[in-house]
């Protein structure tokens, strides 16, 4: 009970507010414009919906083509076309959508050899669409838009109702010698430990995406107001970075003279810390250092008698994040909050 009350607390430090009902919301046929067919139109569409769906999460109840059509038919605009660069009287009409509170819209066409693709929410009382919900892509083919749907859609759908994400950035990795499944594991790994602990993150494979796109793939030499940037870049709220300076998994082998048993005894060691810094001001909130040692004897022999080293790693690494670091981290700063 008391470490589900201090996760509660980590997130009230970390979110901005609670969402309120979910929010309607429908996604308009796209437009296709020239240089692009009908079923590519079609195809966005369903990909949209799906990317919508998925990162709903309660915020937003997403409306059906076959209602959001009837009711466009019924107030008199017949086409996605009529919701683009609406005048007053459709506005108007607009208006009476009652049961939509917002409306994802999107145009898709060529220019050159580059596919262009616009999306926008709009407020369905008003035909108002809010700039900062705006995504436009440039893509050399649909292959790659279709890598960029899921971080724009993300975009789109944060609002400041919303909960304020943090973002998790790739570790720094300082240890001698460390195996190459490192980083990217306990990144994964952490990921799925603070997403399971009710954190809203801004999704890995996104933030990798965008700080690449900027040129910032390089993060060990970082001044606060470069991770004021980042933060702006990614829309979140604060960064969750992880420095690993030991990373050990040491294999002994051992003999029993008596018996004639052999083997090799596998232990472990892991440290470094975590720090979470707010955007606002690129400061660090908390650093949180940890030191974890594992000792895989402790482990059922069924478990392990098949394993390699790498597996006793990414086990070390589990292991280390849910029962260890992250209960630590969650009680720095639910002390902190208290303070405030």
């Amino acid at each position: 009970m008391k470490k589900k009350m201090v996760v509660l607390l980590f997130v009230g430090l970390l979110m901005a507010g609670i969402c309120s009902a979910a929010d309607k919301l429908a996604i308009a046929e796209p437009v296709v414009r020239a240089g692009m067919e009908k079923d590519e139109g079609l195809m966005l569409w369903g990909i949209l919906e799906d990317e919508v769906a998925a990162k709903a999460q309660g915020k937003y109840e997403l409306i059906s083509r076959a209602a959001l059509q009837q009711m466009m038919t019924e107030i008199g605009l017949t086409t996605s076309s009529d919701l683009v660069n609406l005048n007053s009287t459709q506005k108007a009409k607009l208006g009476h959508l009652e049961t939509v509170k917002y409306l994802l819209i999107s145009e898709i066409g060529k220019f050159g050899t580059k596919v262009n693709c616009t999306m926008r929410i709009m407020d369905a009382s008003t035909g108002v669409i809010d700039p900062a919900r705006t995504v436009n892509l440039r893509c050399k083919d649909l292959d790659e838009l279709g890598d960029q749907i899921e971080w724009a859609v993300g975009k789109l759908l944060s609002d400041q109702k919303a909960l304020e994400r943090s973002a998790l950035l790739k570790p720094m990795v300082t240890a001698s010698n460390p195996p190459a499944y490192l980083s990217t594991e306990f990144a994964t790994i952490f990921e799925s430990c603070l997403l399971s602990s009710g954190i809203p993150l801004q999704n890995l494979s996104s933030v990798d995406k965008i700080l690449a796109q900027n040129g910032l793939n390089a993060l060990n030499e970082v001044e606060p107001k470069q991770y004021v940037q980042i933060g702006r870049l990614l829309e979140v709220k604060n960064l969750l970075r992880a420095t690993i300076d030991r990373f050990e998994i040491i294999a002994t082998p051992f003999f029993i003279e008596e018996t004639g048993a052999k083997g090799t005894i596998y232990t472990g060691a892991m440290s470094g810390n975590l720090r979470v810094i707010n955007t606002a001001d690129g400061e660090t909130l908390v650093v949180q250092p940890f030191d974890a040692r594992i000792d895989f004897r402790q482990l059922p022999f069924a478990m392990t008698q098949t394993w390699m080293p790498e597996d006793y790693g990414k086990y070390m690494i589990r292991a280390s994040l849910s029962e260890q670091i992250l209960p630590e981290l969650f009680q720095k700063l639910a002390e902190k909050q208290k303070k405030q």
